[in-house]
């Protein structure tokens, strides 16, 4: 892989919580270029994330998350997810938690990275989803699926004495 560039040279990229680029402080508009940059990211060992684009390389800041849920669509016991660099995949229900402010969380590209849900395809999935006593969840193919609030996940809370 190649070595990252110098960040003087390609100056600051941010990819804000919205799934918005921006390049020193300005909003990147150009379609090709949101495009290509939603298709090049990559994370490192330490959870860094980059812009891989053919031997070039830069590091970026994200905001949230690399990924975003632009659009859902259901299909008989599946929900299929457009995200923001253009692929669809199927939903892993099991990895749907709810983040604080009620933002909804999935994972993306085999399970690796997380994937935010933006205002339109939170909508449309919740649109489906059903409360009862142990909380709210997706049924799909007659299986619920609830989802997660990490901060109620014992298992990530430390243990009282």
């Amino acid at each position: 892989m190649a070595e990252p560039s110098s960040p003087d040279r390609w100056g600051k990229i941010f990819l804000d919580k919205e799934g918005r680029w921006f390049h020193e402080g300005v909003e990147i508009t150009h379609l090709r270029t949101l495009e290509l940059f939603s298709r090049s990211v990559c994370r490192d060992a330490d959870g860094g994330y980059w812009l891989q684009i053919g031997r070039e390389r830069a590091r970026i800041e994200v905001e949230d998350t690399p990924y975003m849920v632009r659009e859902v669509s259901f299909h008989e016991a599946e929900v299929e997810l457009k995200l923001n660099d253009g692929s669809s995949e199927i939903l892993d229900p099991g990895t749907l938690w709810i983040g604080g402010g009620n933002v909804l969380y999935c994972n993306v590209k085999s399970e690796k990275l997380p994937a935010r849900f933006l205002r339109p395809a939170y909508y449309q999935l919740v649109s489906q989803v059903e409360q009862d006593e142990d909380g709210y969840f997706l049924e799909l193919g007659r299986k619920k699926f609830y989802l997660r609030d990490p901060s109620q996940d014992h298992a990530l809370q430390p243990s009282l004495p």
